[in-house]
């Protein structure tokens, strides 16, 4: 019995351990968002750059700099990169333009042509592939539309709520959407048709400033200091409590693990879905933490407000 129990103790704290990333690559400048694809980390930066880097041992594979731009003030500035995917060789980016304007970017062979200009007035805050020829857009206004690359127009637009958006992900089968906005209500509607199948609400009062989509759970990262994961069949939760805004969080691809910026310090929680209990804390990220992301159910990569993006190995 004792030996059993000293046994449980040891495990306890060799699987409760705080860990450090197995690579750090320094971006040309803050980091706005990642995505991953097949192997590759995505990096948008403030300085106008659209990075890829290799997940395995974290060296740069390319770089595309987007033309300069003129401010408020008439005083030309590097375009921030605000969002990014990527699907076969094909990059996509919303790049800031001109006078607050935003412009939607494909990026191929290292040669950059521009989808959707600052002449169409969409304040595009988020842009991801649903497939080869349709991208789902995001506008500030909460607004959501499927672009139709190939004839150039919009086959719908919905707008989930008159709240002002947050954050939108597809799950893996990019059949299905989840989208937040400031009130807390999540809207999952169907990515080809755009109609609303649920809503889901009560886990969080406030923003939530990200959401992880993966079979039948929907994480939510919120400015209640709450991170929530719904059960899609039923919309029961489960809450973790964080010690501060809670800006980023994701899922495993298993749904074993939860992912939580969790505290002031930065720090990235992992918890036992299962069980709900604190597995590993990872240490390093120095900024705001603006995106986590699972490669694997043993690897994830982070990136916050600055130059860091982290690669963290799980034992």
């Amino acid at each position: 019995m004792k030996y059993f129990l000293l046994l449980s103790v040891l495990t306890s704290l060799l699987t409760s351990a705080e860990l450090s990333p197995r690579s750090v690559i320094e971006a040309a400048g803050n980091v706005q968002q990642i995505a991953l694809y097949e192997g590759k980390i995505i990096a948008g930066t403030s300085v106008g750059t659209l990075e890829m880097y290799k997940l395995s041992d974290a060296t740069k594979l390319s770089s595309t700099q987007f033309p300069k731009i003129k401010d408020f003030t008439g005083d030309e500035v590097a375009p921030k990169i605000f969002s990014v995917d990527m699907l076969d060789n094909t990059l996509l980016a919303v790049v800031q333009a001109s006078s607050g304007a935003r412009e939607l970017y494909l990026v191929e062979e290292g040669k950059s042509k521009i989808l959707i200009d600052a002449h169409a007035n969409l304040f595009i805050s988020k842009a991801k592939f649903v497939d080869k020829n349709r991208i789902l857009v995001a506008l500030l206004s909460n607004e959501l539309l499927l672009w139709d690359i190939k004839n150039k127009k919009e086959i719908y637009r919905i707008q989930p709520s008159s709240s002002h958006f947050s954050d939108f992900t597809l799950n893996e089968t990019k059949s299905m959407v989840a989208s937040s906005c400031e009130s807390g209500e999540i809207t999952i509607f169907d990515a080809q048709s755009g109609k609303i199948i649920k809503v889901l609400k009560g886990g969080n009062v406030d923003n939530v400033y990200k959401v992880d989509f993966k079979k039948e759970k929907v994480l939510c990262a919120g400015q209640d200091r709450r991170g929530i994961v719904y059960d899609l069949s039923n919309g029961a939760y489960e809450r973790f409590d964080g010690s501060f805004l809670i800006y980023a969080g994701a899922l495993s691809p298993s749904l074993k693990w939860g992912a939580f910026a969790f505290n002031e310090q930065n720090d990235i929680v992992l918890f036992d879905l299962a069980t709900k209990s604190k597995v590993h804390t990872l240490k390093g990220q120095k900024s705001t933490l603006n995106t986590i992301v699972f490669a694997s159910e043993r690897e994830l990569v982070s990136a916050s407000d600055d130059q860091f993006i982290m690669i963290w190995r799980l034992p």
